[in-house]
């Protein structure tokens, strides 16, 4: 029986347009675990002594799996699907939906772009969305009239309190909190749940149907 099955899932899909290279793969895959002293060599099957050395096109093909999405962000996969009331395997399919750029829709302020995330029941009445900021877009003061939790994903943003927001924080503001924030450098995506928000323009408040709750 092949040891296929030893290989996380984004490997095996990289291995299918070329799956001559999967004993490379495996082998790759062993020395790395054995370095990071999560199994020694006496634990490696027997059939993959002398695996040879992973090619450049395979490392190639392994890197790009895990610059696009949705692997991209799958040391949040866990933390993104708790949010989101999802499975781990709901929630990543939600994310693989980013690969195409034409998912997003226009989030009603210059340089924000929305996907509305299908959530599982218990967020039923919540607003639930993977938002992508531009760099250096600021968004207004609102306030929290329910809670709103915010899991960043990648990029980073400083909120009006001087607090920095990086990948892999899960932030919560409570109802009736009130802030803006303006995004770093790099383009910032998130994942939100928002129970409810008000702009404190009024301006901006005719926009609200548009921006979600």
């Amino acid at each position: 029986m092949t040891e296929r099955v030893l290989l996380p899932q984004f490997i095996r899909e990289a291995l299918e347009a070329e799956p001559a290279e999967e004993s490379a793969a495996l082998g790759a895959l062993l020395s790395l675990e054995s370095a990071l002293g999560a199994t020694s060599s006496a634990a490696a099957p027997a059939s993959l002594a002398g695996t040879r050395t992973p090619s450049a096109g395979l490392l190639e093909r392994l890197e790009l799996t895990l610059s696009e999405p949705p692997h991209r962000y799958a040391p949040f996969f866990s933390q993104a699907a708790q949010l989101f009331d999802l499975p781990e395997e709901a929630l990543v399919a939600q994310l693989a939906r980013l690969r195409d750029p034409n998912t997003w829709t226009f989030a009603g302020l210059p340089g924000i772009a929305k996907l509305r995330v299908e959530a599982g029941p218990a967020l039923r009445d919540a607003e639930t969305l993977l938002v992508r900021f531009n760099p250096g877009v600021r968004f207004p003061l609102h306030r929290h009239t329910g809670v709103e939790r915010v899991l960043v994903l990648e990029g980073s943003y400083e909120d009006s309190n001087g607090v920095l927001h990086r990948a892999g924080e899960l932030r919560e503001w409570p109802s009736n909190t009130e802030h803006s924030f303006r995004v770093g450098d790099e383009v910032c995506i998130f994942a939100s749940v928002v129970h409810g928000r008000r702009f404190s323009s009024w301006p901006l408040r005719a926009l609200e149907s548009v921006l979600g709750r």
